[in-house]
């Protein structure tokens, strides 16, 4: 299958996520609703792909409390939209918009160096934006679009932003966030063919950085211990996005709406994000994955692979032009992002 470059649209060792003592009860039935509030104020978040869909409902649900928010997507027009209405519906005017194309590794360290020139400090980071293609594509960087966008983006835009992150951590805590999807559960790492070079299937390829997102967020959670900074994966359900957009079963307006009545909102599956970024008691939970109720779900046997885990780092890093150690090798000072 050719190729196609461009602009992006968008006897097993094995550990279980690190629990804590005890965690906290949720509501098993729904999680509650978020009103206006000031559990945010003063605490700088940044979304990926929060132009629409999940991600436009997670940073309305942070802005709502009081979070001074930043929307980072690759559409500048896109984005001046989401900020006007999501300031005007939270009636928050701390929200501002970052342009950076996760699907190219240069856009990604401008990005997080234009951040750093706006905040000298970051709070929680939710990695929300992803792509699920019908066919292959490569970034900017000649990677696979899918691997790109959905798994390395995140790992680098992580590595570039821990200076602010560790500075925010300083009082109550910084958060990573992740979002992922139940279908992780179907990935597989293939180390042979990540890219799908030899052999390309698009639900395979959105599997495995499904999976590779669940992966890195244990694996990160695991090198921040006692850094004040926790690493956590959320799972919204099934939603209805644009993620599917380019599929055929979700093109003709009639079957949008049938999948409409059977799927779940935006607004719905953001509020496990949003619980994840701000409730209080997860202050130093790290190393869970959330379901759309906000309970702490047991991932996939493949997704608690120590060895996969940390194979993937190395190959992660590799491609990424990043220190295989890090973040123990990053250093806490904000002047590395600004040069």
């Amino acid at each position: 299958m050719g190729d196609e470059r461009g602009a992006s649209t968008y006897a097993v060792k094995e550990e279980q996520a690190t629990q804590p003592a005890t965690l906290p009860a949720t509501d098993t039935s729904a999680l509650p609703a978020f009103p206006p509030d000031d559990t945010l104020r003063g605490r700088v978040c940044l979304v990926t792909g929060a132009t629409r869909g999940l991600g436009k409902a997670t940073a309305l649900g942070l802005a709502r409390l009081g979070a001074t928010l930043v929307l980072l997507g690759r559409d500048e027009h896109a984005l001046v939209t989401a900020c006007d209405d999501v300031s005007e519906r939270s009636l928050n005017p701390n929200v501002s918009t970052l342009v950076a194309d996760l699907a190219s590794f240069d856009a990604i360290r401008a990005g997080a160096r234009e951040l750093a020139a706006r905040h000298p400090e970051l709070h929680v980071l939710v990695h929300n934006a992803g792509v699920n293609p019908t066919r292959r594509k490569l970034s900017a960087d000649g990677i696979d679009l899918t691997l790109a966008v959905n798994h390395l983006a995140p790992f680098l835009l992580t590595h570039e932003l821990l200076p602010l992150l560790r500075r925010g951590a300083t009082e109550k805590g910084a958060r990573i966030i992740t979002v992922i999807s139940m279908f992780e559960r179907f990935g597989r790492i293939s180390f042979a063919d990540l890219q799908g070079e030899r052999s390309w299937i698009g639900p395979l390829a959105y599997t495995q950085s499904k999976l590779a997102n669940v992966l890195f967020t244990y694996e990160l959670a695991s090198r921040l211990g006692g850094t004040g900074i926790t690493a956590n994966c959320v799972d919204p359900g099934l939603v209805a996005t644009d993620l599917m957009r380019e599929h055929v079963l979700f093109r003709p307006r009639w079957l949008k709406a049938a999948w409409a009545r059977v799927l779940s909102t935006p607004e719905r599956g953001a509020r496990t994000a949003i619980y994840a970024a701000s409730a209080p008691e997860l202050e130093t939970v790290s190393a869970q994955c959330f379901d759309r109720r906000g309970r702490p779900m047991r991932t996939s046997r493949q997704s608690r692979n120590i060895a996969t885990r940390e194979r993937l780092w190395k190959v992660s890093a590799e491609l990424t032009g990043t220190p295989e150690d890090w973040p123990r090798s990053s250093a806490p000072d904000r002047e590395s992002l600004r040069s």
